[in-house]
């Protein structure tokens, strides 16, 4: 089944708007005027989307995208004005808090990448555990030009997909990079036909979501857990994989092989 792909959201549609659509859930940055700048606003309505997504048992995968041709264009900078030290803690806190959902949740998100990602909006993508680009997708990191540091958990996710080298190149230099650098890279997994990266991502989504539930959520929460040394990683392994011994999606996956037809896994 191909998933329909939906008409976008309208300006009074909220900040973020969420369609479910099979067991996969978009949720669309709804922002345009300000290209999806993510105000603490948008990124509480979007940490709370995603929650509820990761709660939901009907959802196996997340699709985030940017509504009317861009991702995100970074902060808000409107909101930044005259902030103190202590609103600006509580702030980071917010983003903090958003970021959690995503790279510790258990489900897989992937980002649907068009026009501008740049600043948080590139954190926020690098974030994601898949990555689909359109051809002309932008990223940069200009956090260097208002004198702050890459935020959002950048320098850790971003150092972890291209390397610590490359990340430092970005921050410093704050330039911009095209998707196929990005590709090339790491930054970036997929690039999409022109005008085609929410149905490529919906696609990468739907093939995704038929897989089993507990698989995609202990391999995602096990990466998550990375750098750790080499017995540590054996030994959890070993207890997540004693845990799926026993589920009845290993025993549906075995009996599917043996039977030559699909699995019908459930998550449990």
């Amino acid at each position: 089944m191909t998933l329909p792909i939906p008409a976008e959201p309208g300006a009074d549609d909220g900040l973020c708007v969420p369609v479910s659509l099979g067991a996969t859930r978009l949720i669309w940055l709804n922002q345009p005027k300000r290209r999806n700048a993510l105000s603490p606003d948008l990124r509480g309505a979007l940490k709370d989307l995603l929650q509820q997504a990761m709660r939901d048992d009907t959802v196996r995968v997340i699709v985030i995208c940017g509504a009317q041709g861009n991702f995100s264009a970074g902060g808000d900078l409107s909101t930044m004005k005259g902030i103190t030290s202590v609103a600006g803690r509580e702030r980071m806190n917010d983003a903090a808090d958003l970021m959690r959902v995503i790279v510790q949740g258990p489900k897989p998100v992937v980002a649907a990448v068009e026009g501008w990602c740049v600043g948080a909006g590139m954190s926020l993508a690098a974030a994601c555990d898949i990555v689909v680009a359109a051809p002309e997708a932008k990223f940069s990191l200009p956090f260097g030009k208002l004198g702050l540091i890459p935020d959002l958990g950048s320098l850790h996710t971003l150092s972890a997909r291209i390397g610590m080298g490359r990340t430092k190149w970005l921050a410093f230099t704050r330039r911009t990079i095209d998707a196929r650098t990005a590709q090339d890279w790491g930054a970036v997994e997929d690039i999409a036909e022109d005008g085609a990266t929410l149905a490529h991502s919906l696609a990468l989504a739907e093939e995704i979501a038929q897989g089993a539930p507990l698989t995609n959520s202990y391999t995602k929460q096990l990466l998550a857990r990375l750098p750790m040394g080499f017995d540590d990683y054996l030994a959890a392994e070993r207890d997540t994989q004693a845990i799926l011994y026993t589920s009845e999606d290993f025993d549906e996956g075995i009996d599917s092989f043996f039977e030559k037809r699909p699995a019908k896994f459930r998550g449990n």
